[in-house]
């Protein structure tokens, strides 16, 4: 009996792009941070210090220069945390303006947030 092997179809529609591990996740920690930090000093150390344990997660299903970037990301929002509520002094604006830049780099990394 002979065997046949035929080719799968070839399939009209696009195959959806697989973005890298952990990019979903910061995605959704960066909104609910813009989302809930609001106007109120202790409303965004309270959001920032948030968003850092969601990255914090979200890098544990990174890897490379996402990973990287991804716990780069948590550390500033760490600090600007601290820096919002006292524990360090310095400009809570120098923070977010790192934090600025590096969210435009992990959007570049994972196709755009």
């Amino acid at each position: 009996m002979p065997s046949s092997t035929r080719a799968a179809p070839a399939s009209s529609e696009p195959l959806s792009a697989v973005r890298p591990g952990g990019c979903d996740a910061a995605a959704a920690a960066l909104t609910a941070y813009r989302q809930n930090a609001g106007t109120v000093r202790s409303s965004q150390a309270a959001a920032a210090q948030q968003t850092y344990r969601d990255l914090m997660g979200a890098g544990l299903d990174a890897q490379g220069v996402v990973g990287a970037k991804i716990s780069r990301l948590a550390a500033e929002f760490q600090e600007l945390n601290f820096r919002l509520t006292g524990m360090t002094g310095g400009d809570p604006n120098q923070v977010i303006a790192d934090i600025n830049t590096d969210v435009t780099e992990l959007n570049r990394l994972c196709g755009s947030l």
